[in-house]
């Protein structure tokens, strides 16, 4: 009997270490697994932050020490300029150049990009200001709320972003709108001759600017983001480089001033139109009109010298870009509009345009 009870606490002391030693394996098991989580979970922590803090500072230097964003620093507002492009539906943009690669399958992220830029001016012709807004005919016809365009722009560059095939939720985008607005307007002398000199404000309820001028601000800004883009995809250059980023501010500016040419062109046949509708206007009345909305010095200059004898419709469309004629069309017919009736000779000057540039109405 003595005998079994021994070999019982035997048993017994036995099972309390396996026990023991089962619980302590299991302690150190749970006690390695806490330590890897814990030191998993403070490694990818680390990373996370690193990542952000990385991606912040990227984009933080991209803007103090790229020379295009301290360039456009000097002549544009960047609070205003951010404030705008805040409220973009990136999805939306997103899908929108989706739904255009599928429709072009054949096309360059170029020509989808002309295809964004080109619907955007034409949007934007529409617009306006209420007619209370500014003094005088031509001002309620040709004003175009500039607030309101901006957004329409930032809205142009993620989607031209888009089409070259680059992350919309990358927070590097916000940076390239910012360097593309520098790229494309240039500096400030380009700015006043292209009647963009609001943008140094912040623009404010009821900021004008000319239907002209908003047209060529839109496709200076697609040349530029386009020119960007590809200098950015192009493992051959690098937008680090001086050299790459002097020549895409080289292109930029050729661009505006001829921009800036179409927009004299485009001016003057908008006044042919205003005097068809108000045919008790005169040349000279409608001037101090286009003042009040930042008119171009381009235009008045070229408005003021025709201004005893005004250059013929023809020979003015003739001097058209058709990027510049399908803007013009559309603000032509909203001129034509304002009264309930299109009269026989607005009709005309309608015509012109769209058969000139096989434009369909």
């Amino acid at each position: 009997m003595a005998e079994k009870i021994k070999i019982n606490q035997q048993e017994n002391n036995s099972s309390v270490k396996n026990t023991k030693k089962d619980e302590k394996s299991f302690l150190e098991t749970v006690a390695e697994t806490v330590s890897w989580v814990a030191g998993n979970f403070v490694k990818q922590t680390h990373k996370l932050i690193e990542q952000s803090t990385q991606n912040t500072g990227n984009l933080v230097n991209s803007l103090g020490e790229n020379w295009l964003i301290r360039k456009l620093s000097g002549v544009l507002n960047l609070n205003w300029l951010i404030g705008a492009s805040a409220n973009i539906d990136l999805q939306k943009a997103q899908d929108t150049v989706n739904k255009l690669k599928q429709q072009y399958p054949q096309e360059s992220p170029s020509q989808i990009s002309h295809r964004i830029m080109v619907e955007k001016a034409t949007k934007a012709g529409g617009i306006g200001l209420a007619t209370s807004i500014l003094p005088g005919v031509a001002a309620a016809l040709l004003a175009i709320d500039l607030a309101a365009t901006t957004e329409l722009q930032s809205e142009m560059l993620y989607q031209i972003a888009a089409a070259y095939g680059l992350d919309l939720k990358d927070s590097a985008r916000k940076g390239e709108v910012l360097a593309i607005f520098g790229l494309a307007l240039g500096g400030s002398r380009l700015l006043k001759a292209a009647g963009l000199g609001l943008l140094r404000n912040v623009p404010f309820a009821g900021a004008a600017i000319a239907a002209s001028s908003n047209a060529t601000m839109i496709y200076s800004l697609g040349y530029a983001a386009c020119r960007f883009y590809e200098a950015k995809l192009d493992e051959s250059t690098s937008l680090n480089s001086p050299e790459t980023l002097n020549t895409l501010k080289q292109q930029s500016e050729r661009y505006l001033e001829t921009a800036i040419a179409q927009e004299a062109v485009m001016d003057q046949i908008l006044v042919h139109m205003i005097l068809a509708s108000h045919p008790d206007k005169t040349w000279a009345e409608i001037i101090p009109e286009l003042k009040v909305i930042n008119l171009s010095e381009n235009s008045l200059n070229a408005i003021a010298q025709n201004i005893k004898s005004p250059q013929p419709l023809d020979s003015l469309l003739n001097q058209l870009n058709r990027d510049f004629a399908i803007p013009l069309l559309a603000q032509c017919k909203k001129i034509a509009h304002i009264n309930g009736e299109t009269t026989e000779v607005e009709q005309n000057i309608i015509d012109a345009i769209a058969k000139k540039f096989d434009i369909g109405q």
